[in-house]
């Protein structure tokens, strides 16, 4: 008996030994590898990932997608922009990494590409991704408000049902709260684990909300998470450097995204009449047929005790001017959808988290619900926009098109189905 004891904890400590060799490996390779939309995606995209610290220089690989295994022998080498970070959280959290970001340029309209990051010894797995076309065509892409709580356990659960049901999404909008704590990197590590395969193969795009912002203890004014910029890659076309990544605008295939950093918008005022100016701009000179903006916080509330009217008081005259489509919105874990207006937008307020909030007294909302996680699949053809929001056991929830056919707002068609609504969170808890 003695001896088994003895023969079972010598092999005991000869598997812990084994196990802990390529754990130790894994720590090096890229970790919250992603993919994002960048201001031409027809011809470039842009790809952020991150490393223990000390690595070193980082490349990407890539290469046109081949029937076989030959793309290795074609593929091109570029290096990766190298930023070591270093900082202490709120919770005491040390975070000391390697961050990279690259962008392609040159690529070929409406194309797959294959690529990998890292270095040698420690590359990621070949991935594909595919660019946009370079005129208006058929394509569908995801649209989910914030996951924010319980990430790895709920929220992710949700969004890996979206992207499972629109395995073509061209690519996934994020309304912001991302995640609880702004700076807690474990919580980002934990979006990052989501679907870390389809987060690196299906472009994103993301506008922050309050809880991707932070006040630290003596500082004048709120910072937006140190990580937002070191592990996204998005689009510095904005209205100014101090709003890079945050406000920002996308062509693809006909619709212009629109991202505005709602948070900055509601507690600065120098950053309200930037965000507007620029927003003008955009919508003044805009050669896309359809037309989004996404933002965290809602014109058009529907929690319990919320509502927007100081936002919508100066965006919906500008949204009514330039006859915008959709505003996309989260922040108030609830789902609403409505046009207040005729000649205004179709507003949309949704929430893949399983954090939950009771409905207001409201009436503007055609169709609402409360205690659900809810995504949206939105087709966008030339002519037509077809939205269709889901829960996520895969019922459909909500539907409705918008047609043009010319100059103007667009034609609304309510296609909601015939089911009940689901009011599920009645009370705050």
């Amino acid at each position: 008996m003695r001896l088994s004891l003895r023969l079972a904890a010598a092999l005991s400590c000869s598997v812990l030994a084994f196990a802990a060799v390529p754990a130790a490996q894994a720590e090096s390779l890229p970790e919250r590898v992603i993919v994002n939309l960048t201001e031409t995606p027809a011809t470039s995209l842009a790809f952020n990932w991150r490393a223990e610290a000390g690595g070193g220089e980082g490349f990407i690989e890539y290469a046109p997608l081949t029937p076989g295994p030959a793309y290795p022998q074609t593929a091109v080498r570029i290096a990766a922009k190298r930023t070591a970070a270093a900082f202490t959280t709120r919770d005491q959290e040390q975070v000391s990494a390697d961050y990279y970001s690259v962008q392609l340029t040159g690529l070929t309209p409406n194309t797959q590409y294959v690529y990998r990051v890292g270095r040698e010894g420690a590359w990621s797995a070949w991935r594909q991704v595919r660019t946009a076309a370079a005129e208006a065509r058929p394509f569908t892409f995801l649209y989910v408000g914030d996951v924010q709580n319980d990430i790895r356990s709920m929220g992710g659960l949700a969004v890996r049902r979206a992207l499972r049901q629109t395995p073509d999404a061209a690519f996934m909008l994020f309304a912001g709260d991302l995640i609880n704590r702004a700076d807690n990197d474990g919580e980002w590590g934990q979006w990052f684990d989501m679907d870390p395969h389809r987060l690196a193969e299906t472009p994103s795009l993301m506008t922050p909300g309050n809880h991707e912002y932070m006040k630290p203890e003596g500082a004048e004014a709120q910072q937006l998470a140190p990580q937002w910029r070191l592990q996204f890659n998005l689009p510095d076309n904005g209205p100014s450097e101090w709003l890079s990544e945050t406000v920002y605008r996308v062509d693809y295939q006909g619709v212009r995204v629109i991202s505005l950093d709602a948070d900055m918008m509601d507690e600065d005022p120098q950053s309200a009449r930037d965000q507007l100016a620029w927003l003008e701009g955009q919508l003044t000179d805009n050669p896309a047929r359809w037309t989004v903006i996404l933002m965290h916080y809602p014109l058009y509330s529907t929690a319990r005790g919320r509502d927007g009217a100081e936002l919508r008081a100066v965006l919906q005259p500008v949204l009514d001017r330039h006859h915008v489509d959709l505003v996309l919105a989260g922040h108030d874990h609830t789902y609403g959808r409505g046009r207040p207006h005729d000649q205004g937008p179709v507003y949309m307020v949704s929430n893949v988290g399983p954090k939950q909030y009771p409905l207001g007294d409201i009436d503007w909302p055609v169709r609402k619900g409360s205690g659900i996680q809810v995504f949206q699949q939105i087709e966008a053809t030339p002519d037509r926009l077809t939205v269709r929001a889901f829960t996520m056991d895969g019922l459909l929830y909500d539907a409705f098109q918008l047609d043009k056919t010319g100059q103007g707002a667009a034609r609304l068609t309510d296609l909601k189905p015939a089911t009940p609504e689901l009011i599920l969170r009645r009370e705050d808890r």
